[in-house]
C-alpha cells in the first residue's frame, strides 16, 4: 500500500517554546553571574524571564532587563572588589585605615619632621583610596580615577617596587600591554618626577602619569577589550573597537557598553 502524503499550504511549525525559554533563562543567569558575581534570586530571576518572554526577547524588554541588573546596589561594589583583587592583591580595606593611623601617629613627633613631607604626600594618596569605595559605589567617581586612585598609594608601590616596574604593571593593568622601551624610559622619568611626554602627552610626576594614562585612548581601548573578551569570549573587530571607544570616551560611563554587548544575540546565543 502505498502512503501519500498531503501539504497544507500556509502551516508553518511554531517556535518551540521549550528552547526559547531555556535560552531566556540562561541568559538571565549568565549576564546576573558576570556582572554581580552570583545567580539571580528567584524573585529576581522570575522577573526577569517573565519581562523577557512577556517582551518576546526584544530589544525594550532587554534594556528593561539590563537597567534593573545595572543599577542593582550590588552591580559597583561587584566592580570595586573585582579591581581590588586584580590591583590591590585584595588587600584588606581596614589596611587603608591602619597605614593613616601610623602615619598620622608619626606626625605628632616632631623628632620625624624630616619625614613630613612624606606623610603627608602618603595620608593624602591612602585617604583618596579610603574614599574610593563609597565614591565609586554611589557614582560620583568613575572607573578610570577609581583605577588612578588604586595605582595611586602605598600599597601598589610596595606591590609594584621600583619606578620601572610601576610603569610596566601599569601599562599591563590599565592599557593591556606592555610598554615600548621608549615609553618606558619616558615613564620611570616621569614617574620620578622629570618632564617627559607619554602617550603624546607631557608631564612630571607621578599623578600626572596617572591621569595621562587613564584618559588616554590606549586605555579606553583596553577595557573595551577586556569587556568583549569577558561577555563574547573574543576580541572586538576594528569597527566593534571604534564604535565601543568612542561611546565610552565620550559618556565615561563604563556601563554603557557593557549593556550593547550585554543586548546582542551573541552574548543571548540565539
Amino acid at each position: 500500500t502505498k502512503t501519500e502524503l498531503e501539504t497544507v499550504p500556509d502551516n508553518v511549525a511554531p517556535p518551540d517554546p521549550t528552547i526559547e525559554t531555556v535560552t531566556i533563562e540562561n541568559y538571565v543567569t549568565r549576564t546576573y553571574i558576570l556582572t554581580l558575581g552570583r545567580e539571580p534570586s528567584p524573585t529576581e530571576f522570575n522577573s526577569a524571564t517573565g519581562l523577557l518572554i512577556s517582551g518576546g526577547l526584544d530589544s525594550t524588554s532587554r534594556a528593561n532587563f539590563l537597567s534593573s541588573v545595572f543599577s542593582n546596589p550590588a552591580y559597583l561594589p561587584q566592580v570595586y572588589a573585582q579591581n581590588k583583587i586584580d590591583l590591590l592583591n585584595n588587600s584588606d580595606t581596614a589596611e587603608f585605615t591602619n597605614w593613616i593611623i601610623i602615619w598620622n601617629f608619626l606626625l605628632t613627633d616632631t623628632s620625624n619632621s624630616f619625614l613630613f613631607p612624606f606623610l603627608y604626600y602618603e595620608i593624602s594618596r591612602m585617604t583618596e583610596l579610603q574614599s574610593a569605595f563609597s565614591q565609586f559605589s554611589n557614582g560620583s567617581i568613575g572607573l578610570g580615577e577609581l583605577h588612578r586612585r588604586m595605582c595611586n598609594n602605598y600599597i601598589y608601590d610596595q606591590i609594584n617596587m621600583g619606578s620601572a616596574n610601576f610603569v610596566i604593571s601599569t601599562f599591563q593593568h590599565l592599557l593591556n600591554r606592555n610598554p615600548t622601551n621608549a615609553e618606558q624610559t619616558s615613564g620611570i622619568s616621569m614617574v620620578d618626577g622629570g618632564n617627559a611626554i607619554i602617550l603624546l602627552e607631557a608631564g612630571a610626576s607621578k599623578n600626572d602619569y596617572l591621569n595621562i594614562i587613564t584618559h588616554s585612548n590606549n586605555y579606553y581601548e583596553a577595557q573595551i577589550v577586556f569587556l568583549y573578551q569577558k561577555y563574547l569570549n573574543r576580541a572586538p573587530n576594528t569597527q566593534e573597537m571604534n564604535a565601543a571607544t568612542l561611546k565610552y570616551s565620550g559618556s565615561n560611563d563604563y556601563t554603557i557598553v557593557q549593556k550593547d554587548l550585554l543586548a546582542t544575540n551573541e552574548f543571548i546565543g540565539i
